[in-house]
């Protein structure tokens, strides 16, 4: 029986938070655990809307809460409906992706303690400090350039 309650609506009855463990090879089902799992392990759930396989392997990866609903109320058919993707505070980010593309207007930083790579659009500007910078090749290392000034 539903809460008589106005402010409760049945979507707030039914869901929990859950997390994916692992994206069945049909691309159609997760397999998730939620709060109050009733079986005490993972089960299959559909997805309940749109994922790409980026965002299923980042809830993965990441163990980012998720929200699963139940189909008519019934906790034995669960449905993931989102993926709540807030990453602060986080020790380690995984990106895993065929392509990673990082695009900013004016530029992009990187930066690790001391190493900084700086990429400057107006100037066309590539410039990397460090305290050491190593590069090798197993096969060619090309440099070509109008100038080169070493030291």
């Amino acid at each position: 029986m539903l809460d008589s309650n106005p402010s409760s609506s049945p979507v707030e009855l039914y869901s929990r938070t859950g997390w994916i463990n692992e994206v069945h090879p049909d691309n159609r089902h997760v397999k998730v655990d939620f709060e109050g799992n009733p079986l005490g392990q993972s089960v299959w759930a559909v997805l309940g809307r749109l994922f790409t396989k980026a965002d299923l392997q980042l809830a993965i990866d990441h163990r980012l809460d998720c929200r699963i609903e139940f189909v008519a109320g019934d906790i034995y058919t669960p449905m993931l409906t989102n993926i709540y993707s807030s990453l602060l505070d986080e020790e380690l980010i995984v990106l895993r992706a065929k392509k990673v593309i990082i695009d900013g207007e004016e530029c992009v930083e990187l930066g690790a303690g001391e190493a900084k790579t700086s990429m400057i659009a107006k100037s066309g500007t590539v410039k990397t400090t460090a305290q050491n910078i190593n590069t090798s090749a197993d096969k060619l290392q090309k440099i070509q350039a109008t100038k080169v000034r070493l030291n």
